[in-house]
């Protein structure tokens, strides 16, 4: 599932953490029959890539597992199965950024990238997964080289930060507090610093990478729970971390308010699940955005890259053509390359 067939909710309750990885990869390989599995899992999109002598038996415990993680059979309608050409030409287009929110965002490469190494590591890859992954990260960095999809804002993060311009205009008075320093709060402030902020705060659970982060973008680091009552100072907070739960609920906001006299405050919540509680919206003078809230500017992005995703699904459908009659004669035990074909681990 991703962000075109499910609502946030639901992608929150089937997200996986990559720390959850190492654990769950051989479970789900033993689970699902399967003879390899990869599990691609962001703040957008949870999917599942099964290699499987037994695809009925895979596809059947594979919903099962799904639907006992949702605790609801309505998730059914809401989920896509994709076999043989049309799973490697959906892959191969995901990993080019053309099935992301933000078409051609860069982090997905490296995403997809991340997932298949973890699989690897954990002995739940075959010959197939190996050469499908690896054949998409190459089709990915051609995408991204070959043609204009990534250019102009291209992430999340930065979507985030022209959703801010949006709000108030210019960014330079503004204070701007980042709550998360992982990859995603980097990639947050290195747009923000762009835009010439008066100060970026940067606050996370292992305070020695948020003075780490502090000082490469040259602001303020700050304890974790030193920023939650410090909350008066930003006029954006920029949410990002790997919590399993909300970090800002209602009753939290609604004292900070108080000391802000009137001021608003404006949270831009791009983690997943999300770290700002949905009720904190209702209070007076805060303003939420999250990843959903996105679409607005990600709909503009599309219609600016129009013929750079035309050159982008050529690519694609060519290679996923090439993939596809490379697997049909491997399996016929015919000898058949692909074309600039990755070496195989």
């Amino acid at each position: 599932m991703n962000h075109r067939t499910a609502p946030l909710d639901l992608r929150e309750r089937l997200s996986f953490s990559r720390a959850d990885l190492g654990a769950v990869l051989p479970e789900l390989n033993r689970t699902l029959s399967a003879e390899g599995t990869v599990l691609l899992s962001t703040c957008n999109r949870t999917e599942l890539y099964l290699s499987s002598e037994n695809p009925g038996a895979a596809r059947k415990r594979t919903l099962d597992l799904i639907i006992h993680r949702a605790k609801s059979d309505a998730v059914e309608p809401l989920l896509y199965i994709k076999e043989e050409t049309a799973a490697v030409h959906h892959l191969f287009r995901v990993a080019s950024g053309l099935d992301s929110m933000v078409v051609g965002e860069q982090e997905i490469l490296g995403q997809v990238k991340q997932a298949y190494q973890s699989a690897h590591s954990a002995g739940c890859t075959d010959k197939w997964i190996n050469v499908l992954f690896q054949r998409s990260l190459y089709v990915g960095k051609r995408v991204r080289t070959e043609t204009g999809l990534s250019l102009g804002p291209a992430s999340v993060a930065s979507v985030a930060v022209a959703l801010a311009e949006r709000i108030f205009g210019e960014l330079k008075q503004r204070e701007v507090m980042i709550l998360g320093a992982g990859k995603m709060a980097e990639l947050t402030a290195k747009h923000l610093l762009s835009q010439k902020v008066r100060s970026i705060l940067v606050s996370n659970r292992t305070f020695e990478r948020a003075c780490e982060l502090a000082r490469q973008f040259h602001g303020s680091a700050l304890h974790f729970d030193d920023a939650l009552e410090q909350m008066d100072r930003p006029d954006i907070v920029i949410c990002s971390t790997a919590a399993p739960h909300p970090v800002i609920n209602p009753e939290h906001v609604a004292r900070i308010m108080q000391r802000r006299k009137g001021r608003s405050l404006f949270f831009i919540d791009i983690a997943m699940p999300r770290d700002v509680h949905p009720d904190v919206h209702r209070l007076d003078n805060v303003y939420v955005y999250n990843i959903d809230d996105l679409q607005s500017i990600v709909a503009e992005n599309i219609a600016r890259r129009s013929g750079e995703i035309s050159q982008a699904e050529r690519i694609i459908h060519e290679k996923s053509d090439e993939f596809s009659r490379w697997l049909a004669a491997h399996r016929a035990g015919q000898s058949h390359s692909l074309k600039h074909a990755p070496g195989l681990q």
